[in-house]
């Protein structure tokens, strides 16, 4: 007997591409949109590090096509609740965190991710 897939659901889970780049000092990888993920070209491919990091931010890049999440020059948005954003730096709680810290809900779903790895 054949698997049968929920009517509507294939298609809309889409691929996410993974982009092998170079990215500023410091950076692992980023989600650049809804569908792309960027890794630095500088982790080996087949390192722990890498798998971590695609788990992250293809959780990142899952949330922003399920409209979970989305993010502006100057803004996060999780939910309902918007968030400032400025010189790498994004405000939440009343004071500013480094972007990719722990504080964010957002960033502590994604590290979740990566213990599924």
């Amino acid at each position: 007997m054949r698997n049968k897939i929920l009517p509507g659901l294939a298609r809309h889970v889409k691929p996410i591409a993974i982009e092998h780049t170079t990215l500023a000092p410091g950076i692992v990888a980023e989600a650049v949109d809804k569908s792309k993920i960027a890794v630095s070209k500088d982790v080996p491919k087949d390192s722990d590090l890498y798998k971590r990091a695609v788990a992250h931010e293809t959780h990142h890049a899952k949330e922003m096509a399920s409209g979970r999440i989305a993010y502006g020059k100057d803004w996060v948005r999780d939910g309902d609740q918007v968030f400032a954003r400025k010189n790498g730096k994004i405000k939440h709680g009343g004071a500013w965190h480094k972007e990719g810290s722990k504080e964010f809900p957002w960033e502590r779903r994604a590290i979740k991710a990566e213990k599924d790895v």
